[in-house]
């Protein structure tokens, strides 16, 4: 890469990377190579994830000013709007199958940090409030239902060392993990049977690992300088 952009917010399938430059979303070989733009909106975006199958991309774009939930399918052809909730904390969250986008949104409640998730038709029907309450993220895969909660509204890097009351909690299915934990968590994904997420309770954000119930936690990068971010993972791999 000879480029200096600033690549934002990955997501992997097979051979393939989405990522933020440029105010658009871009699709490039794993291996190397050109790079080319699945969208044009020069408008704010973040979070693209493909499809499970690998056919399409939803991300989280301002292209009509508040952000809303967009889709696309990867060779290219007009984008689908999915939603109209004119929320500022809005934010796709993956798939929860080939024909459902899963999203975070705080549209319709009193307060800003109160964030739902919602599952979200390819099809144009209305989305669906999911039972969970309140959370900041997740991530299903499979039987496994990965919740983040009581996390503050940001990126961890942009308040280094928090230790306030809104680092987060994370949940499996309904249970607590790591209850002792000291730090701010981020990303939650589940990755080859274990559960992986950003933390700096060790001093600088990296990404960390335990197993389903919460024993069994290692550090898998040794960033000093600067905090790991924007995790995401295709089940078996973490960019």
């Amino acid at each position: 890469m000879t480029s200096g952009s600033y690549l934002r917010f990955p997501h992997v399938h097979r051979r393939s990377l989405t990522f933020v430059a440029e105010d658009d979303v871009w699709i490039a070989p794993l291996d190397g190579g050109r790079a080319w733009r699945l969208t044009v909106d020069r408008a704010g975006a973040s979070h693209p994830r493909f499809s499970p199958d690998g056919t399409r991309v939803a991300w989280t774009s301002r292209r009509d000013g508040d952000p809303e939930i967009h889709l696309a399918a990867i060779g290219g052809g007009p984008a689908t709007r999915l939603t109209y909730w004119g929320d500022p904390y809005t934010e796709s969250r993956g798939w929860l199958d080939d024909r459902t986008v899963a999203a975070v949104s705080a549209h319709g409640q009193p307060f800003t940090f109160w964030t739902w998730a919602y599952a979200i038709p390819d099809d144009g029907r209305p989305a669906t409030r999911q039972p969970y309450g309140p959370v900041e993220d997740l991530h299903v895969s499979g039987g496994d239902t990965l919740l983040l909660t009581g996390a503050a509204g940001h990126d961890p890097a942009h308040w280094k060392r928090y230790r306030g009351g809104g680092t987060g909690r994370l949940w499996l299915n309904g249970r607590r993990l790591l209850e002792s934990h000291e730090g701010q968590i981020a990303s939650p994904m589940i990755v080859e049977g274990r559960v992986a997420f950003l933390s700096d309770h060790e001093g600088v954000g990296n990404v960390y690992s335990c197993a389903l119930d919460g024993s069994d936690l290692k550090r898998h990068t040794w960033h000093e300088d600067f905090y790991a971010r924007q995790a995401s993972t295709d089940g078996r791999r973490i960019v």
